[in-house]
């Protein structure tokens, strides 16, 4: 085959680490961890947090758990949860890409913590 052809043939696409990422950062100083890790042997991700004081989870109404929509440039909601959980599985990620999420802790009054981030990188479509 000459070079002609195979350039013929092919697609070029271009994507910069800006195009993968969230564009505001993750603010420092979160009382919480999360972890998120792709599931094994299925297409959720499951996430799951720590690190709040002894005594802030009898405090907190809850967590929410926040996913990055590159279509709307911003964190959305995906889930609340009560105080007493701190795992979610999330089967609404894009397959074969980076899902990258935020939680933060709900105080009673409604208002949220610094949140914390992670990624994980999701199994593409088989």
């Amino acid at each position: 085959m000459d070079e002609e052809s195979n350039s013929a043939n092919s697609e070029t696409v271009s994507a910069t680490e800006l195009d993968m990422t969230p564009s505001p950062p993750t603010p420092e100083g979160s009382q919480l961890t999360l972890t998120a890790t792709a599931a094994a042997g299925s297409d959720d991700n499951n996430l799951s947090w720590y690190g709040l004081d002894p005594s802030a989870p009898e405090q907190a109404g809850g967590y929410r758990i926040h996913r990055w929509n590159r279509d709307t440039a911003a964190y959305e909601r995906v889930a609340e949860v009560t105080s007493v959980v701190q795992e979610f599985i999330d089967a609404g990620a894009q397959r074969g890409t980076t899902a990258f999420y935020r939680v933060t802790a709900l105080a009673t009054d409604g208002t949220e913590t610094l949140p914390a981030g992670d990624y994980v990188i999701t199994t593409p479509v088989q």
